[in-house]
């Protein structure tokens, strides 16, 4: 993906998504030393923020930008390995038509200069009842962009 698009896609997200995500303090902003260590972790918040909307409107196009070429996937109960982009694609795609979500919010995350994850709260309805599942997301910094390494849900 062209990396001004991308760019335009996050900045895009950061400004739709912010006010909606800043009371829930799951992100700890913190103090960098320079302008570009900054912007890498705000890149990193963003990627997480874009993930959530598309766990939350039940929109794999939010979340397929942030695909490595492959990625491992555990669904509790279902798929478990290193998947493609297409293939995780089309798994989360699945997972969200069967488990359609009524919220989602990120709960906690970490991070480091190469590495991220965060874990949120994911509810569905399924026969009248309103269920939860724990989604963990990890992300590696790869060539100036924060990358989906894993998705795992229990």
């Amino acid at each position: 993906m062209n990396k001004r698009i991308f760019l335009s896609i996050l900045l895009f997200l950061f400004v739709t998504s912010s006010s909606t995500y800043s009371q829930y303090g799951w992100w700890k902003d913190k103090k960098y030393k320079t302008k570009e260590q900054q912007q890498k972790f705000d890149n990193c918040k963003f990627t997480f923020l874009g993930i959530s909307d598309g766990l939350m409107y039940s929109n794999v196009n939010y979340i397929t930008p942030y695909f490595q070429n492959e990625v491992y996937i555990s669904v509790k109960n279902g798929d478990k390995g290193y998947y493609n982009r297409e293939q995780a694609q089309y798994i989360i795609e699945d997972f969200l038509a069967n488990y359609p979500p009524d919220s989602f919010k990120w709960k906690n995350s970490y991070r480091s200069e190469s590495y991220a994850f965060a874990s949120g709260k994911y509810m569905y309805k399924k026969n009248g009842y309103l269920n939860k599942y724990l989604i963990t997301i990890s992300l590696k910094y790869i060539s100036n962009l924060w990358l989906i390494d894993q998705i795992l849900v229990n």
